[in-house]
């Protein structure tokens, strides 16, 4: 796994989703990404419903009234028509069964000059994944943001202010409302921990996490008290004020990251909790189907 200081800062946080700001800076997409661990994944079918929805969400009648526009197909890189059945199959087809990988989606609508005119064009770049990173430092910055909820959008400026918090020695910046509340970080859902109940940011702020999602039903289960409320990005504040005792930094990339520092201040860890819920969460990981529906990877 990865140190800290200026490795945490490194090659995890510039490999996230950062590659998406590029043509984004000028196209509006949406993207999602997950990690594959020797064909596993945690939360497939999450990822897979949240795409197909910002997608339907974003592109309104040319994500509908016509066939997908599809360039990820294993066979060759011409662009096809396609349907979402038919586009999960071929990245799961794409993605190697063996070592880790961190596959990324992204829909955009074919423009000038691209096959397709102004329907949506959806495409696939397979990429390793990095190590896991344990822990998590943080800057805050002002959440900006156009479309909170929908990942890929906000890209070009979530890249912006991860490359400075990047320049403070942090792995991602930590996105505050005018009150310096917390919405979620730039590459990862921020939930706080009170005491033994687990404290969620307000969700019209912030995009439905898949790996919050698995861990939220798995303390369901385990009857841990989960709450909505206001987490304050001052470390420096009395728990009470603020919210929260300790902050986990959640994404399907690094799964359970406590955050080690805010704003250049230390914070707690309980190194029992993390211990007793990270290998949880990774246990929950499955062989996607082509349907859409995880195996457990012992057969039919």
């Amino acid at each position: 796994m990865q140190g800290h200081g200026a490795a945490e800062a490194g090659e995890g946080a510039a490999r996230d989703d950062s590659g998406a700001a590029g043509r984004e800076a000028s196209v509006v997409s949406v993207v999602e990404s997950w990690r594959v661990d020797s064909g596993r994944v945690i939360a497939h079918a999450a990822h897979r419903e949240r795409f197909e929805r910002s997608v339907g969400e974003l592109f309104g009648d040319a994500a509908t009234a016509h066939p997908l526009l599809w360039s990820g197909s294993p066979a060759g890189t011409n662009t096809v028509d396609a349907d979402w059945r038919r586009i999960w199959a071929d990245v799961f087809e794409s993605v190697p069964l063996a070592d880790s990988w961190f596959p990324r989606l992204s829909a955009h609508l074919a423009g000038e000059g691209e096959a397709g005119g102004d329907r949506v064009l959806v495409e696939l770049a397979l990429r390793p994944a990095p190590e896991a990173r344990p822990l998590t430092k943080l800057v805050t910055r002002l959440d900006e943001r156009r479309w909170p909820t929908v990942k890929g959008p906000d890209f070009p400026y979530l890249s912006e202010v991860r490359a400075s918090a990047a320049e403070q020695g942090a792995a991602d910046a930590l996105l505050v409302d005018d009150r310096g509340v917390i919405t979620e970080a730039a590459h990862g859902t921020v939930v706080g921990w009170r005491g033994e109940t687990l404290v969620i940011p307000d969700g019209r702020r912030r995009v439905p996490g898949t790996t919050l999602g698995v861990l939220d039903k798995l303390l369901a289960m385990a009857g841990v008290p989960r709450v909505e409320g206001e987490l304050r990005a001052d470390p420096l504040a009395a728990s009470a004020d603020r919210g929260w005792d300790e902050l986990w930094y959640l994404n399907t990339l690094h799964g359970i990251s406590p955050v080690s520092m805010l704003d250049g201040t230390r914070l707690g860890l309980d190194v029992a909790r993390v211990r007793r819920w990270r290998p949880r969460l990774e246990e929950t990981s499955a062989v996607p189907l082509l349907d859409g529906r995880p195996s457990d990877g012992r057969g039919a």
